[in-house]
C-alpha cells in the first residue's frame, strides 16, 4: 500500500506572470492560453484556461500579471508522486503561435512534503517556478 494512501490533495493555481509576451516591441500585449496536466496515482488530469477566449497580458512590469486566478487544477486522491505541468501559448493570427517554456515539477515522498505555496524565489536563483519567459505560483493543499 502507498505511504500516501487515504490522503486527498488540491492543486490551486494562484497567479501567472509574463516576462516576455512574444510580441514585437510595438505590440504591448499578447493573447495567452494555458493548459495544465496534473498526474498522480497513475492518472493524468488536464484543464485548459481560460475556459473561453484568451488573456491579454503585457510584458510591462505594471501589467504583466494575472493575479487571483485561484483555479483548482486538481482535487483528489494522492498517489506515490505528484507531477505538475503547465503549458502556455501566445496566440498569433498571421504567424505560428509562440510557446512559452514548459513548466514541470515532480514531488515524491510523503504528501506532507508537497504541501505549501510554490512560487518564484522560494528556492533561490534556480527556482523551477521562475522560467525564462514566465513565472507561476500555485498551492498544494490537503483536501
Amino acid at each position: 500500500m502507498s505511504e500516501n494512501a487515504g490522503n486527498r490533495i488540491r492543486v490551486i493555481l494562484r497567479w501567472i506572470q509574463i516576462k516576455d509576451n512574444k510580441e514585437a516591441a510595438w505590440d504591448d500585449e499578447g493573447e495567452f492560453r494555458f493548459r495544465s496536466r496534473i498526474t498522480t496515482g497513475g492518472q493524468s488530469h488536464e484543464l485548459k484556461f481560460p475556459e473561453t477566449g484568451f488573456w491579454s497580458i503585457s510584458d510591462h512590469p505594471r501589467r504583466n500579471k494575472v493575479d487571483k486566478i485561484d483555479k483548482v487544477l486538481f482535487e483528489g486522491d494522492a498517489g506515490d508522486s505528484l507531477v505538475v505541468e503547465l503549458f502556455g501559448v501566445e496566440l498569433d493570427k498571421l504567424t505560428a503561435n509562440d510557446h512559452l517554456e514548459d513548466y514541470r515539477r515532480e514531488f515524491t515522498g510523503p504528501v506532507s512534503s508537497w504541501v505549501g505555496r510554490h512560487f518564484p524565489s522560494d528556492e533561490g536563483s534556480t527556482d523551477p517556478e521562475n522560467m525564462s519567459d514566465w513565472r507561476v505560483c500555485y498551492d498544494v493543499e490537503m483536501a
